[in-house]
């Protein structure tokens, strides 16, 4: 970080602009200067400099202040406005599709593996009919009860988990690159307002899950989906 004693109006523009969102980052985040300036190593009073635009910051503290006021990094860089958090997140929708999807993939390990409904129900002392619940997602799996039929399947837990909701990360973090910043800003407005919303990252991740699915798994969901819904 630099301390600026002269410099251009545009330049002193910017750090000031760049310290706005930093600091209503922070405060939606409901951190205190000195509470990040710890995280970082500096003082409280550096973080407050920087916030008034009296000092340049690098983009790995940008990245990192991204990550510790969960906004995306793009959002520094650019005029996209910071939306506050929806509380109405679809945590039933969530349940329902990943219900679903783990049932279409414990049907196509079952065939795989040349099982059928019934050897499966024998297994776990229930009925096939249960067992044909579980795999069109109208009845959610135990735990307990899923981890002994990845074992029975010969597939690990880490199989159903790997087709999860959870956001991927890729070798040493999830950061966007300089070459990936600007890519996203030749996306639409609206996509963009989209992709930067928090809100949305439940839709995001599904879409990317799907996206690592065989084209025989995707037909089988949309089976199940069909199934289920008429």
């Amino acid at each position: 970080m630099t301390n600026f004693t002269s410099d251009s109006q545009e330049a002193i523009l910017r750090r000031k602009i760049l310290g706005v969102k930093i600091r209503h980052a922070r405060m939606r985040a409901g951190l205190s200067l000195k509470e990040v300036g710890e995280e970082l190593g500096v003082s409280g009073g550096l973080m407050s400099d920087i916030e008034f635009g009296r000092r340049d910051v690098s983009l790995p503290y940008l990245e990192v202040l991204a990550l510790l006021f969960n906004v995306p990094v793009i959002y520094f860089l650019s005029d996209i406005p910071l939306e506050e958090p929806k509380r109405d997140f679809p945590t039933r929708q969530a349940l329902a599709l990943r219900h679903r999807i783990i049932g279409v993939l414990l049907r196509q390990a079952r065939i795989e593996g040349g099982r059928s409904q019934e050897e499966l129900a024998d297994l776990l002392g229930v009925s096939a009919g249960r067992i044909s619940s579980y795999e069109f997602g109208k009845t959610e799996i135990p735990l307990q009860e899923l981890e002994t039929l990845a074992d029975y399947l010969d597939v690990s837990l880490s199989y159903f988990l790997d087709q999860g909701l959870a956001p991927k990360q890729n070798g040493g973090g999830s950061a966007a690159s300089l070459d990936e910043v600007s890519q996203f800003t030749r996306f639409p407005k609206d996509v963009r307002q989209f992709l930067s919303n928090p809100a949305n990252l439940l839709y995001i991740n599904i879409a990317m899950s799907l996206s690592d699915l065989s084209a025989d798994t995707l037909r089988s969901l949309a089976e199940g989906l069909l199934e289920v819904t008429y």
